[in-house]
């Protein structure tokens, strides 16, 4: 009697309960690293970012997006930015999405918004928003971008462009 319960609440569960809905390495393009204008420093100061990242290995651990493998985005957005932190982050993004054959199968449009102090790395917050179109749209997206030079660089030279790589994750 117990049994027959068990077995139709586990086959009855809702699908999307293992995980995101989206999880994809990201990393800057060496052709194309985010750029920044005028270039961050050591005192806070209004920043705009624009450039590109990559998305590799994407995976669907709730398998509603197995289709998305890959992706080239866009980047505008504008923050108070100092080599430690960002705060006030608002843009946007377009994200290119392809199959595992390497054909596009989607656009989404992220809207960047971050309004918490982001320490560490400032440009995590670039990576923090919610899907406002097209595929994954309305999830919530957060993500790490660790980049290549240290933090002293950038303190006492400043930092006009970033290479990186970290993770990002939708829903």
């Amino acid at each position: 009697m117990y049994l027959d319960w068990i077995i139709a609440t586990v086959t009855s569960a809702p699908v999307g309960l293992s995980g995101p809905a989206l999880t994809c390495a990201v990393a800057t393009p060496s052709e194309r690293p985010l750029a920044f204008t005028p270039q961050v420093g050591l005192t806070p100061r209004r920043v705009a970012a624009r450039g590109n990242l990559q998305f590799t290995g994407c995976t669907s651990p709730d398998g509603s997006a197995t289709s998305l493998r890959s992706g080239w985005v866009a980047v505008r957005a504008g923050a108070e930015v100092s080599c430690t932190s960002a705060r006030d982050v608002r843009g946007g993004a377009v994200i290119t999405w392809f199959g595992g054959d390497g054909r596009p199968v989607g656009v989404s449009r992220l809207r960047i918004k971050a309004d918490r102090l982001a320490t560490q790395h400032p440009a995590d917050a670039l990576l923090t928003g919610t899907i406002a179109a097209g595929a994954l749209k309305g999830e919530r997206v957060r993500g790490g971008l660790s980049p290549a030079a240290a933090i002293l660089g950038c303190a006492t030279r400043g930092m006009g462009t970033l290479p990186g790589n970290g993770k990002i994750t939708f829903g």
